[in-house]
C-alpha cells in the first residue's frame, strides 16, 4: 500500500466509530475483504458499516478486470477500496477524515496496488485518468463539504478515461422507507427529505434530478440498478429494467420481499413497506420510490456494457462466513446462475448445496399470500395456507432411524418424524404457489446431516417468518402489541404445532443459535440471548393503528410539553421550599444550642443560688425566655412544613386545573365548530335574503316600468317583439288562460317569424339499443328551452305515438352556460319522458315543443333501436349430478381474492351437487381477473365470462342471469364475498317443490371482514315481508344473495331489467317479478354468512328513512314550495330520492304492467297503476301512499312517507324552476 504525503484540508465528519475501527484494524491479523475476524468485531450499526462483509455486495454487478485503474472518492475506512485492490485493480482511495484515511491505509497495508490519499475530491485534479470511479455515500455531503453535487460530478467525470464508468451509490429522496416515516439517514428525523431539506446540510435527490445532474456532467449513458434494502448492506440488487416487465409485480415481490427488511440502522417507518412497494410497482412508480440507487454512468453505452454484467438481478448472501457466502445472478431468461459460492470442508453436520443454474418458478411466494391473509384478518384462509405449507414441507416425512446423524436440528425424538436433509430452511418464502395452485419448494441450499426433526424445521421457518413480520411492522389480527412469541404461538396453533412450540421453544432457540454460529460466526450464547429477548419484547403500536394518527401525537406532544413546564416549575418551587426548610432547621439547631447553653448556665446559677438568689432567678428567667423562643422557632418550622405541604397541594391543584383546561379547550373547539356551522347558516340566510322577493321587486319595479308600458302598448296593437314577449311571459306565469288569450293577438305574426324557430335550444339523448323482452320502458332525458318564450309542453313521438314529457327538471349546468351566452334560461330546463315499447325494430323519434303563445316547433332525433332480447349468449351446461339443475350466477368486480376463495369453497361444499356456476366479471383489473381464473381453473362446473365494459352491479347481475344455461331449472344469485352454508341449495331447492313458488329466500347471519359474526339474523332489527307487492317496490326486503328463483320466470318476465336508476337493485326487481307473477317463500333460518365491510356495494340499513321529515301542515307547506322548515341536510337527500328512488318505483311498476302483472295479479293493478305515475302525478302518489298505509300491515320503515315527501317537494320545485329569470336592471345613464 502506498501512502500519499500530499497535504489537503481535513473533513470534519465522524460517525463515532473511527477510533474503535482503527484500533481493531491495527490489531487484526486478517484484514482482507469480507474478513470473518473483522465481522466478529461488529457490536453496533456503526461498526457494521465498517466491518460487515455484506458491504461488498455492491460490487456484484461489476466486471472487475485486473489492471483497471480505479479511484474510490470518500473511501472511508477502505471497505470497497480493499475489495477492488484484491481484484487486481490499481486503486486510489481519497478520504478527507484523518482517522478514516489512517484506517483505510491499515486495511490495505499489504496491497501494493492501493494508494490512500488524505484529502478532499479536489485531489482528483492531479490523479490522472481512471477506468472506474466510486462515489459511495459521498455525493450527499457535497452541499456541506463542497460546492454542490454538479461540481463534484464534473470533477469525477474529468478524472475518468473516455470509456471510464462512474459508480454512484446514493439514497433516494423519495425512497419507500422515507415516505413511510423512517428516519432520514443523514439527519435522524422523519420526512425531512419530503420537505426538501429545509434546514440545509447534507441531502439526497430523486431519480429525475440525479439523471439530469449526471447528464449535465457529461455522463449521458446511464444504467440504473436498485439495491435493497439499501446500498450499505445490500441483499439483492435489481435492474430498473425489471420494473418495465409485465410480470414486474410478481417478480419484484419474489426477489425483494420486504424492501425495508434488514435496513441499515433498522426500520422505523409507520407502516409496512411491502404493501406500498406492490402498489408503487403496479402504478409504475417502483423505480422512483426505490430506497436507494446504484447508478452506472459513462459517456457512452459501450463503456457501461463492458463494465456491468448483463443480468436483471443479483441475490447476495454476503453477511455469512466466507465459506458459506453465495451470490446468484438472474439472467434475462429468468434463470438463476451461481456467480460465486464458498466451499465447506467435510466432517460437519451442515452442508451447502450449490446449484449452477435454477429456473425462477412463476407464481407468488407463500409468504406473500400469508401476509395478505394476515392483513385481511382472514384466519380461515391463514389456516388453509399454513396447513398447505406444512403438508408440502412434510411430504417426505419418515421415522427416526438409529443411523441418523444427531445434530441440533435432529436431537433424536422417537415420536417426531424426520424430514429430508434439505428441509432445514422451509421458510414460506421458499415455497412458490404456481399459477395452477400447485406449491413448489425452491432454493434448497442447506442440508443437515441425514435429515431434520420435522417439528424443529417447521418451527424454525415460522420463527423466521414471524421475526420478519414484526421487524417490518406488517399488520396482523393478533393485537398491535403482540410480541414475536405471541404471533408465533398463534401461527403454530393454526399449523397444528402449538404443543410443539410450548414444549420445544428453548430447544428451538438453542438449535438456531448453533446454526447461526456456524454460518455467521456469531457466538451461540449471544445469539440465543438476543433471540429470546427479541421474541418476548412487546411490539410498539403502529402509528396507523393509533386513533387520530399524527394529530393525536401532536396533541400528546403539546400536553407533554405543558406537563414538563409544570414539573419544571414544581421542581424549582420544591427546591426553594427545601432550602427554606434547611434554613429553618439550622435556626432551630442554633436555638437548641442556645437553650442547652442556657440550661448549663442555669445549673451553674443554681449551684451559686445560695450566694445570689437574684442571679438564679434571672438565669431561670433567661432559660424560660429561651424555651419560649425555641417553642416559637418550632412553631415557625411547623408552619414551614405546612407551607411545603400546601405547595405540593397547590401543585396537584395546578395539574388538575391543567387537565380542566385541556377539557375546556376540547369543549371550546366543539363550540367553535358549532359557531362555524351557525355562521354558515347565517351566511346562507343572507344569501337567501339577497335573492328575496323584496329585493327582486326593487329591481323589477323602477327600471322596467317604461319597458312594461311599451310592451303593453305593443301587445294591444298586436306587434311582436321582445317587450310584448316580456309582458306575455309575466302574464303567462300568473294566468295561463289570459296569457294564451293575449298571445293569440300576436300569435299569427309570431308563428310566421323565423326568430321563433331559431330560438329553440334543446339536447335530448336517445338511449342506446334496448332489449324489449315481454315489454320494456325506455327513458329519454335532456333539456329544452326557447330563447324568447316559456315552453308550455314537450312531447316525444316514438314510433308514431306521442308521449308527454315531464318538465322542470333541474339543469343548473344548462342555465349557467346559456346565461353566459345572454339567454335568459330558467333552472328547470330538464325534461324526462318514459316511453313503453313492446316490439323490436327501428322506431323514429321526433321532438315536439309547444310555446306559451301556441307556436309548435318540431325536430327529428336519431331513431331508437329496439332488439328482441339481450345480446348475451347462454353458456353450455354440463350438469355434474342429479336433481334440480341449479345455475349459480356469481357477479364479480375486482373481488378480494381471499373473500372470493371462501365463497367458491363454500359452493364446492354444497350438499346439492347438481349445479354449475356462471361468473360474470364486470371489467375487473387484469390481476383480479387472473386470480378468478386461477381460483376456478380445472373445475368444469365454473364458467368465467370476462366483460370489457364496467356496467355496475345492477347490469352485471342481469348479464349473469342471461348467461345461465338454457336448460337450467333454477337460478341462485351469488355475491363475491359471502360464505354459503353447505345445506343452502338443498334447503332452497326443496321449497320449489310447491309449483306456486316462484322464488324462495332465506335469512342470513351477518359477519364482518374478519369473518366474525355480527348478528345471527339479518332481521333481528327489521321487519321482514314477502307478501305485499307495493310495499316491496317502496322498500326491498328480498336479498338476492339469499334467493333461489325459477329459471322460466327469469327468462319470461325478469329479463331484460328495466333501465334502472342510481338506486336500482337487481334483487328488488327480481323479487317484485316473483311476487307479481307467482308467490314467494321464506326460510326462517340463516343459510349463509352475509359479509358487511367497507368494500361491499350493498349492506344492511336499520334506521328509519323518514326521520326528520315534515308531516301534516309541514308536508302541505312543502307541497306549496315553502321549504323553510326542512332541515338543510335533507335537501340533497330528498333530491336524490325524487330523481332516483321515486323514478325507480315508477319505472318498475310501469314495466310490470307492460309484462302482464295486472292480469296475473289483479289485486295490485290499481296500486301498480298509481305507482307507475307517481313520479309525475302527485295525486297518484298520494293515492298510492294512502292506500298502502290504509290497507297494508307492512312497516316500510318510513320509505312510503319519504317518497311522498320527496315527490311533493320535487313537484313544487319543478314549477319554481321553470320560471324564466327577470332581465338584469338596465345600467344608469
Amino acid at each position: 500500500m502506498k501512502h500519499d504525503d500530499l497535504l489537503h484540508p481535513d473533513v470534519d465528519y465522524a460517525d463515532g466509530a473511527e477510533e474503535v475501527v482503527l484500533s481493531t484494524l491495527r490489531s487484526a491479523s486478517d484484514v482482507s475483504a469480507g474478513s470473518a475476524e473483522l465481522a466478529g468485531a461488529i457490536t453496533n450499526w456503526e461498526t457494521a458499516y465498517h466491518f460487515s462483509p455484506a458491504r461488498l455486495g455492491l460490487l456484484a454487478p461489476l466486471r472487475l478486470r485486473e489492471g483497471m485503474r480505479a479511484v474510490d472518492i470518500g473511501c472511508g475506512t477502505g471497505v470497497l477500496t480493499r475489495a477492488l485492490g484484491e481484484a487486481g485493480l490499481d486503486v486510489l482511495g481519497i478520504e478527507g477524515v484523518p482517522d478514516r484515511a489512517a484506517a483505510a491505509r491499515e486495511r490495505c497495508r499489504d496491497l501494493d496496488g492501493v494508494t490512500i490519499r488524505q484529502g478532499t475530491p479536489a485531489a482528483l485534479a492531479d490523479a490522472g485518468e481512471h477506468d472506474l470511479a466510486i462515489l459511495c455515500g459521498v455525493l450527499e455531503y457535497s452541499t456541506l463539504y463542497g460546492d454542490g453535487p454538479l461540481p463534484l460530478l464534473c470533477d469525477t467525470a474529468d478524472a475518468l478515461a473516455e470509456d471510464g464508468v462512474l459508480v454512484l451509490a446514493i439514497e433516494n429522496q423519495l425512497g419507500l422507507p422515507y415516505l413511510l416515516g423512517d428516519n432520514e439517514d443523514h439527519h435522524g428525523a422523519p420526512w425531512i427529505g419530503l420537505a426538501d431539506y429545509p434546514r440545509g446540510g447534507q441531502r439526497t435527490w430523486t431519480r429525475r434530478t440525479l439523471t439530469k445532474l449526471l447528464a449535465d456532467a457529461g455522463l449521458t449513458a446511464q444504467r440504473w440498478l436498485l439495491p435493497y434494502p439499501d446500498y450499505k448492506l445490500p441483499r439483492v440488487i435489481v435492474d430498473a429494467e425489471v420494473f418495465d416487465r409485465p410480470d414486474a409485480g410478481e417478480l419484484v415481490d419474489k426477489l425483494v420481499r420486504d424492501p425495508s427488511h434488514g435496513s441499515f440502522g433498522g426500520y422505523e417507518g409507520v407502516s409496512p413497506a411491502r404493501v406500498l412497494q406492490s402498489m408503487a410497482v403496479a402504478e409504475g412508480a417502483g423505480v422512483a420510490t426505490a430506497p436507494s440507487f446504484l447508478v452506472l454512468a459513462a459517456r457512452n453505452d459501450k463503456a457501461i456494457t463492458s463494465t456491468v454484467r448483463d443480468d436483471l438481478a443479483w441475490l447476495i448472501s454476503g453477511s455469512r462466513r466466507p465459506e458459506w457466502r453465495r451470490t446468484r445472478a438472474l439472467d434475462r431468461e429468468l434463470t438463476l446462475h451461481t456467480v460465486s459460492a464458498g466451499t465447506r470442508g467435510t466432517g460437519e453436520w451442515l452442508r451447502q448445496r450449490t446449484v449452477d443454474t435454477e429456473p425462477l418458478i412463476p407464481g407468488r411466494g407463500l409468504d406473500s399470500l400469508l401476509l395478505d391473509a394476515l392483513r385481511a384478518g382472514d384466519t380461515a384462509e391463514l389456516e388453509r395456507l399454513i396447513r398447505g405449507w406444512r403438508d408440502t414441507c412434510a411430504g417426505s416425512a419418515r421415522r427416526l432411524s438409529t443411523e441418523d446423524t444427531r445434530h441440533p436440528f435432529l436431537p433424536g425424538k422417537d415420536d417426531v418424524p424426520v424430514l429430508d436433509p434439505d428441509c432445514l430452511d422451509v421458510h414460506p418464502g421458499n415455497v412458490i404457489v404456481r399459477p395452477d395452485g400447485l406449491p413448489v419448494r425452491v432454493d434448497r441450499e442447506w442440508e443437515a446431516g441425514t435429515g431434520v426433526d420435522a417439528e424443529l424445521a417447521l418451527l424454525r421457518a415460522l420463527l423466521e417468518f414471524t421475526r420478519e413480520l414484526a421487524a417490518t411492522r406488517a399488520p396482523h389480527p393478533f393485537g398491535d402489541n403482540a410480541s414475536v412469541r405471541d404471533i408465533l404461538r398463534e401461527l403454530c396453533l393454526l399449523a397444528g404445532l402449538g404443543l410443539a412450540l410450548h414444549e420445544r421453544f428453548d430447544e428451538l432457540i438453542d438449535a438456531e443459535a448453533a446454526l447461526q454460529e456456524i454460518v455467521g460466526g456469531q457466538p451461540a450464547s449471544r445469539t440465543a440471548m438476543l433471540l429470546r429477548a427479541q421474541c418476548d419484547e412487546p411490539a410498539v403500536e403502529p402509528l396507523w393503528a393509533i386513533p387520530g394518527g399524527l394529530d393525536t401525537l401532536r396533541v400528546d406532544h403539546a400536553r407533554s410539553a405543558e406537563l414538563e413546564s409544570v414539573r419544571t416549575w414544581a421542581h424549582g418551587r420544591e427546591a426553594e421550599l427545601l432550602a427554606e426548610l434547611d434554613r429553618q432547621r439550622a435556626h432551630v439547631d442554633d436555638l437548641t444550642a442556645q437553650v442547652r447553653k442556657a440550661g448549663e448556665q442555669a445549673e451553674d446559677a443554681e449551684r451559686r443560688a445560695a450566694a445570689n438568689g437574684v442571679q438564679a432567678n434571672e438565669n431561670r428567667l433567661r432559660a424560660e425566655l429561651a424555651e419560649i423562643e425555641l417553642d416559637t422557632a418550632r412553631g415557625d418550622l411547623a408552619r414551614k412544613d405546612q407551607a411545603l405541604g400546601d405547595a405540593f397541594g397547590e401543585l396537584s391543584r395546578l395539574v388538575a386545573e391543567a387537565s380542566a383546561v385541556w377539557r375546556a379547550q376540547a369543549e371550546s373547539e366543539a363550540e367553535l365548530g358549532r359557531l362555524r356551522d351557525l355562521l354558515a347558516r347565517t351566511r346562507a340566510r343572507l344569501d337567501a335574503l339577497e335573492s328575496s322577493t323584496l329585493v327582486r321587486r326593487a329591481h323589477r319595479t323602477v327600471w322596467p316600468a317604461a319597458r312594461l308600458l311599451r310592451g303593453a302598448r305593443d301587445l294591444a296593437l298586436g306587434r311582436p317583439g321582445e317587450e310584448p314577449d316580456g309582458v306575455l311571459r309575466r302574464v303567462g306565469d300568473r294566468s295561463p288562460a289570459l296569457g294564451r288569450l293575449l298571445a293569440g293577438r300576436v300569435g299569427r305574426a309570431a308563428r310566421q317569424s323565423a326568430a321563433r324557430d331559431a330560438g329553440l335550444r334543446y339536447d335530448v339523448n336517445v338511449p342506446p339499443p334496448v332489449a324489449v323482452g315481454a315489454g320494456q320502458v325506455v327513458e329519454f332525458n335532456g333539456w329544452v328551452l326557447h330563447a324568447e318564450l316559456p315552453v308550455r309542453a314537450v312531447h316525444l313521438a316514438v314510433g308514431g305515438r306521442f308521449h308527454e314529457a315531464q318538465l322542470g327538471y333541474h339543469r343548473a349546468d344548462v342555465a349557467r352556460e346559456l346565461r353566459a351566452a345572454g339567454v335568459r334560461a330558467p333552472e328547470g330546463t330538464g325534461i324526462h319522458v318514459r316511453v313503453p315499447v313492446t316490439e323490436a325494430g327501428e322506431l323514429p323519434v321526433r321532438l315536439r315543443v309547444e310555446l306559451l303563445d301556441g307556436t309548435v316547433l318540431e325536430r327529428s332525433l336519431e331513431p331508437l333501436q329496439v332488439r328482441p332480447a339481450l345480446d348475451v349468449s347462454t353458456v353450455d351446461g354440463r350438469w355434474p349430478g342429479t336433481g334440480t339443475r341449479v345455475c349459480v350466477c356469481l357477479a364479480t368486480h375486482n373481488p378480494d381474492p381471499d373473500f372470493l376463495a371462501l365463497q367458491v369453497d363454500s359452493l364446492r361444499r354444497q350438499e346439492h351437487d347438481n349445479w354449475v356456476c356462471v361468473i360474470s366479471d364486470d371489467a375487473s383489473r387484469p390481476d383480479a381477473l387472473a386470480a378468478i381464473h386461477e381460483l376456478v381453473d380445472g373445475d368444469e362446473r365454473f364458467t368465467v365470462v370476462a366483460n370489457i365494459d364496467n356496467a355496475g352491479f345492477y347490469r352485471n347481475f342481469e348479464r349473469a342471469l342471461a348467461l345461465a344455461p338454457a336448460d337450467a331449472e333454477a337460478l341462485a344469485l351469488c355475491d363475491q364475498d359471502d360464505v354459503w352454508d353447505a345445506d343452502k341449495l338443498s334447503t332452497l331447492v326443496a321449497r320449489l317443490d310447491d309449483p306456486r313458488v316462484s322464488l324462495v329466500y332465506a335469512d342470513m347471519r351477518l359477519i364482518d371482514s374478519a369473518g366474525e359474526v355480527i348478528a345471527d339474523s339479518f332481521w333481528d332489527r327489521r321487519r321482514n315481508q314477502w307478501h305485499d307487492l307495493p310495499s316491496l317496490l317502496m322498500l326491498n326486503t328480498i336479498t338476492g344473495a339469499a334467493s333461489l328463483v325459477r329459471a322460466d320466470l327469469v327468462r319470461d318476465r325478469v329479463l331484460p331489467f328495466p333501465p334502472g336508476t342510481a338506486s336500482s337493485f337487481h334483487d328488488q326487481w327480481i323479487g317484485a317479478c316473483a311476487l307479481a307473477f307467482g308467490a314467494v317463500s321464506y326460510v326462517d333460518s340463516s343459510l349463509h354468512s352475509y359479509r358487511q365491510h367497507d368494500g361491499a356495494v350493498t349492506g344492511r340499513r336499520d334506521d328509519r328513512l323518514d326521520d326528520g321529515l315534515p308531516r301534516g301542515r309541514g308536508l302541505v307547506a312543502l307541497s306549496l314550495g315553502r321549504q323553510g322548515k326542512l332541515p338543510p341536510e335533507k335537501h340533497a337527500e330528498l333530491d336524490a330520492v325524487a330523481v332516483n328512488e321515486l323514478r325507480r318505483v315508477s319505472q318498475f311498476a310501469s314495466t310490470l304492467l307492460l309484462r302482464g302483472a295486472a292480469s296475473s295479479a289483479p289485486r295490485w293493478a290499481s296500486d301498480l297503476t298509481d305507482l307507475a305515475a307517481a313520479d309525475h302525478d302527485m295525486v297518484a302518489l298520494v293515492r298510492a301512499v294512502a292506500r298502502s298505509a290504509r290497507t297494508s300491515a307492512v312497516d316500510t320503515a318510513g320509505a312510503d312517507h319519504r317518497l311522498l315527501t320527496a315527490g311533493l317537494r320535487w313537484h313544487a320545485l319543478r314549477r319554481t324552476r321553470r320560471r324564466i329569470p327577470p332581465l338584469p336592471p338596465a345600467p344608469l345613464s
